[in-house]
């Protein structure tokens, strides 16, 4: 019925008839905790109905998707996820789907114990307007940002401990409209290179952000079209701004988060 490469996710009608179907039902990936034990099932190097078992490892990852944008709150596991079983579904205790297998960590090709899954909370945003309207749409904000650490506000003298620190913008893009600015001078600390000059996010639609995956996920909770209200600081002048958000392209910038 449609797809949606930025989450990797897509829907599909089959017909029922002279088969016994049993559907997992979706639990939710918002209040899951590292150690809570998880299963994964799939058919890893064409082994069909395989089930490997382990625990949630870690929270909130970033892990690629089939566009230039990236996907946030994945969900990391040591259940063996191998070629053939993402894809698949991984559940909790209860049978309950926590979210799609979707990639593996890995230096020699094979399942290494650091697998991926994408949060069910998003393959249920997708599969809704998959069924409604056949494809999936996202606000667009257009920036991309690192996230404050506190010897970089020391090294850099910033007003706040706290925020998105904008490095650069799309052309054209909702936040170059609505007047954000990205540094146009380059500073190196610790190895990396900045832009020192551009605006910190601190707060989206009345959402504290503290990283740049707080900022992709307010913003994925709004709607193209939608104007809100964010609070960014320039320099040491702390101010509102409004930005009608756009409609996600097919590509951005690699690495680009909203």
């Amino acid at each position: 019925m449609g797809y949606d490469p930025n989450a990797d996710i897509a829907l599909l009608r089959v017909d029922p008839a002279g088969l016994k179907l049993t559907p997992l039902p979706l639990g939710s990936s918002a209040h899951l905790v590292v150690g809570a034990p998880v299963a994964a099932i799939g058919s890893p190097f064409g082994e069909p109905q395989s089930l490997s078992v382990g625990v949630i490892s870690a929270l909130d990852r970033t892990i690629d998707s089939l566009t230039a944008f990236q996907i946030d709150g994945a969900i990391q596991t040591d259940a063996a996820v191998n070629h053939g079983n993402s894809g698949g579904p991984l559940v909790d205790s209860h049978g309950r789907v926590l979210g799609v297998n979707s990639q593996i960590r890995s230096t020699g090709g094979g399942g290494e114990g650091v697998g991926f899954a994408v949060p069910v909370d998003t393959v249920r945003r997708s599969i809704a307007q998959l069924r409604e309207d056949g494809r999936v749409r996202y606000a667009y904000l257009g920036v991309s940002t690192t996230p404050l650490f506190p010897q970089l506000v020391r090294r850099f003298h910033l007003p706040t401990d706290h925020g998105a620190w904008i490095q650069s913008l799309s052309a054209d893009g909702p936040a170059a409209k609505a007047g954000l600015r990205a540094g146009d001078r380059r500073a190196r600390f610790q190895v990396r290179e900045y832009f020192p000059d551009g605006d910190i996010i601190s707060a989206v639609a009345g959402h504290q952000i503290r990283s740049g995956e707080d900022l992709s996920r307010a913003i994925a909770a709004l709607r193209p079209g939608q104007t809100v209200s964010m609070v960014i600081y320039r320099g040491k002048d702390r101010r509102t701004v409004r930005v009608k958000l756009g409609d996600r392209p097919a590509s951005g910038a690699a690495g680009q988060l909203p």
